[in-house]
């Protein structure tokens, strides 16, 4: 069957009947990508109907063009936002103020413009588990990464079973929580609680999600996660991955009390632990520290044990000295 023919038995579907998935895509500047990513989604084989959400960020190429010319051909099955200026910029919560009160659907999977879905039965497999498992909450699949135009696989069929069963004390270790496969019910997410989260991140989406039932890793692949110099993520500094998503985990642990358990303990530390010694190798090379390094710096000496206290500040005192030598020089 073909895209067009496919995409017209879903437009069909969701005249007359209320979508069971909201698939929410935000997007800004992927007017390289945003076609194969819609056209995944035109591609899903469901005994359901369900609507397709994107949230264009008022992108500065031709990703609204492309968008718009979707929209036109599938007026019933698109629905755009468009914004007149980034939202994303002035740190505003897009799921919560724009993309989670426009879904009608029981269900809403994720997926950024930037990234797409290869298993055509995706979202009714993922439907089907949900249906069928109700205390769980969320699940995620598997999925492939492409930089540049290289594959490469993850090794989470290695070391996690078919059904991986996830709460508090064994969520996030190995990170196989990805946006791009994330399937939750739409009435687990408190979308006022959300907007009170000042760093949030997907974290705080699935955490939200797992004080609410259990997650599931289900152990094939649905989609391909890209790696480009456009992605607001993947390509950023790796002390600000780290810090990020350690101030991220640390407003988790103050609001939902769920989360407090040694696992989620522990992670946030070992975040907190990397971006720290990461500001170290900053420091080293010269390069004036900014105040996120200093904040980072001060939350490691507070929560750090003496013996690793006591190692990062004496390499703070050889890497100041030598500074000082090669400036005399």
């Amino acid at each position: 069957m073909t895209l067009e023919q496919n995409a017209n038995i879903l437009a069909q579907k969701i005249v007359n009947d209320t979508p069971i998935v909201s698939i929410i895509c935000q997007t800004y500047n992927h007017e390289n990508f945003i076609e194969s990513t819609i056209q995944s989604f035109l591609f899903q084989k469901t005994n359901f109907p369900f609507e397709i959400i994107i949230h264009e960020d008022a992108s500065t190429d031709g990703t609204k063009d492309i968008i718009e010319k979707y929209h036109k051909k599938y007026p019933n099955l698109i629905i755009p936002i468009y914004q007149k200026e980034n939202k994303y910029s002035k740190i505003t919560n897009i799921w919560s103020y724009y993309t989670f009160p426009a879904a009608k659907g029981k269900y809403i999977a994720l997926c950024e413009g930037d990234d797409y879905w290869i298993d055509d039965l995706k979202l009714q497999k993922q439907v089907d588990f949900l249906e069928k498992n109700n205390d769980y909450s969320v699940c995620w699949t598997d999925f492939e990464n492409i930089k540049g135009d290289q594959f490469f696989k993850n090794n989470f069929n290695e070391i996690l079973p078919k059904e991986y069963s996830m709460n508090f004390e064994n969520a996030f270790g190995p990170y196989c929580t990805y946006s791009l496969t994330c399937m939750f019910r739409k009435d687990a997410v408190d979308v006022e609680f959300l907007k009170t989260f000042k760093n949030i991140k997907d974290n705080t989406l699935y955490s939200v999600l797992l004080s609410k039932g259990n997650g599931a890793f289900l152990n094939y692949e649905t989609a391909v996660y890209r790696l480009h110099e456009g992605g607001v993520y993947s390509m950023q500094p790796f002390f600000f991955q780290r810090y990020s998503s350690y101030k991220n985990l640390k407003e988790i642990i103050e609001k939902i009390p769920e989360s407090r358990t040694k696992n989620i303990y522990k992670i946030e530390f070992e975040l907190l632990q990397d971006a720290a010694f990461e500001v170290l190798k900053i420091y080293k090379s010269n390069i004036k520290l900014n105040n996120d390094h200093k904040e980072c710096i001060q939350f490691y000496i507070s929560e750090a044990k003496f013996t690793k206290k006591i190692k990062l500040n004496l390499k703070f005192v050889l890497y100041t000295f030598t500074r000082l030598f090669k400036s005399k020089k």
